[in-house]
């Protein structure tokens, strides 16, 4: 609008955008909050890219829905962090057992 010379005022900053669509605790227990959150996963990055070869709706959010909301959001990071984190439990478990990985088989 700006470069059309259709708006007279000043600039908005990014600030003034946030504002006009979601109040200040909005964004600071959601938005800001949990989109910070999906850099760490690249699945999420290339869905949300929507390039060639994107994954599917199925493979990133488990389900195939026309929107998504904040909700679906905060359920798909707390799924790929519960999974994260019984991987990470494992792997702690067995090295305090003293347990070492090994690729061949035990004679018993």
């Amino acid at each position: 609008m700006a470069s059309d010379g259709l708006w007279t005022e000043d600039r908005l900053t990014a600030v003034d955008l946030v504002e006009l669509f979601v109040s200040k605790s909005f964004w600071h227990s959601h938005v800001k909050k949990y989109c910070s959150q999906v850099s760490n996963h690249p699945l999420m990055v290339e869905w949300l890219e929507n390039g060639e070869g994107k994954p599917d709706d199925i493979d990133v959010w488990g389900v195939e829905k026309s929107n998504y909301t904040f909700k679906d959001l905060i359920d798909y990071l707390e799924q790929t962090k519960e999974k994260g984190k019984g991987k990470k439990k494992k792997v702690a478990d067995k090295k305090e057992k003293g347990e070492k990985k090994s690729h061949k088989k035990q004679v018993k």
